[in-house]
């Protein structure tokens, strides 16, 4: 019995300091980590648009965050927005530019952590051209084999685009 609780002892207290060290690097590297998620955000964000804004316009309201792109005029040029939904084993995150007339101009995979090979498939040339130059309201093609993480990416820019349009009118 003095054995079982001496080794409890010892393992509760392993395990506490592993916590301890392991919540401590978390704190040093979250503003860090934080930062680069920010960076890439920005870089895919710029990347989707196709053509240089002059000025991109942050819009807030409630829970929708998006973006308006606008040309040197304060032409609007683009929304652009991210849209988040859970594909089959992880939270996929997308960055979608839109035109005014709710046509989509181009779609990025920003983050996502599904099965490789087959739901990481979303992040083709094939499966995400398909959307350039169509409307929101029209339907889109699955991968095979990758439906529930496909139909996450479709479902989820359809109805980010929808919340945009609605709220924009």
């Amino acid at each position: 019995m003095k054995d079982f609780a001496r080794f409890s002892l010892v393992l509760f207290l392993i395990c506490s300091i592993a916590a301890a060290f392991l919540a401590s690097i978390f704190k040093i590297a979250e503003p860090k980590i934080s930062e680069q998620r920010q960076l890439e955000e920005k870089k895919a964000i710029e990347e989707v648009m196709g053509q240089e804004p002059e000025v991109i316009e942050k819009i807030e309201k409630e829970d929708l965050v998006f973006y308006k792109a606008k040309d040197s005029q304060g032409n609007l040029i683009a929304y652009v927005f991210i849209a988040k939904a859970r594909g089959y084993s992880s939270d996929i995150r997308t960055v979608i530019a839109m035109d005014s007339n709710a046509k989509i101009i181009a779609v990025k995979i920003l983050e996502h952590q599904e099965t490789p090979g087959i739901g990481s498939r979303i992040e083709e040339n094939e499966f995400l051209n398909q959307f350039k130059n169509r409307n929101v309201d029209e339907q889109f093609d699955t991968i095979t084999g990758a439906t529930i993480s496909s139909r996450a990416v479709i479902d989820s820019v359809k109805e980010k685009a929808q919340e945009i349009i609605k709220n924009e009118r």
